[in-house]
């Protein structure tokens, strides 16, 4: 557990969502025209909290998270849909680049 831990921050200590950097109005409006949002970075911090993420790994949350944006274009909402999958892609991209565990492996 301490090393997944690690993986989804190298310092083994949580931050505080008051230590999690504030973006300019631009990139306010920016994440909310993309995500649907205003701090990305809180809403995946957010994720990092659920029992799917903690159990599975992101992979799991980017696949709910499509299923989701599949419900909703079924539903005709395709700009709540186009959000949830950018935000699924942001979540692919955490994972790439190390910052969140993609499969949590079982023992």
């Amino acid at each position: 557990m301490a090393d997944r831990n690690r993986l989804i921050n190298p310092t083994g200590r949580k931050p505080h969502l008051s230590t999690l950097k504030m973006i300019s109005t631009p990139q306010v409006n920016r994440n909310r025209r993309r995500y649907g949002v205003d701090y990305i970075e809180k809403y995946v911090f957010g994720i990092t909290e659920t029992i799917t993420y903690k159990l599975k790994g992101g992979n799991s949350v980017v696949v709910d998270l499509i299923t989701h944006a599949q419900d909703l274009m079924a539903d005709g909402d395709v700009n709540n849909a186009r959000q949830i999958l950018n935000i699924a892609k942001h979540i692919l991209d955490e994972i790439a680049n190390g910052k969140l565990v993609g499969t949590v492996k079982r023992k």
